[in-house]
């Protein structure tokens, strides 16, 4: 069974990098998303994200070599089989960064994958 999930894996104390399967809205299927973002000094917001991972990641080896694997299933549903092997890629970025994960309740419509800016600044600072 493919469960949705949300993670964030902290590079460095600036930047983050989320990997996520989750249905959104009134889709019928989850779809995999990966994103890069980098805070200002202050850490009041960021000073880019979204799609930045390229950029961001390059000094990361092992999270960019996931980014470049899992780029073409970019919001994209994933077979069984994929979606296996990504948790088993996962798992190995679960090894190398600190990471915040949060998974869809059962019986749950909807997931609310998000952690608060707030949860993500103090992440950051750990």
């Amino acid at each position: 069974m493919k469960r949705e999930f949300h993670y964030v894996f902290k590079m460095n104390k600036m930047i983050l990098f989320e990997v996520d399967y989750y249905t959104l809205g009134s889709n019928s299927n989850p779809y995999f998303a990966t994103s890069a973002y980098e805070f200002i000094r202050s850490k009041r917001d960021f000073a880019s994200g979204g799609q930045a991972q390229e950029r961001l990641l390059k000094p990361f080896t092992t999270a960019y070599n996931f980014y470049k694997k899992w780029d073409v299933k970019h919001l994209k549903d994933l077979t069984e089989d994929e979606y296996n092997e990504l948790i088993i890629d996962i798992e190995q970025l679960k090894e190398k960064y600190k990471y915040m994960e949060r998974f869809k309740e059962e019986g749950y419509r909807y997931f609310d994958k998000g952690f608060s800016f707030y949860e993500e600044v103090e992440f950051s600072k750990k």
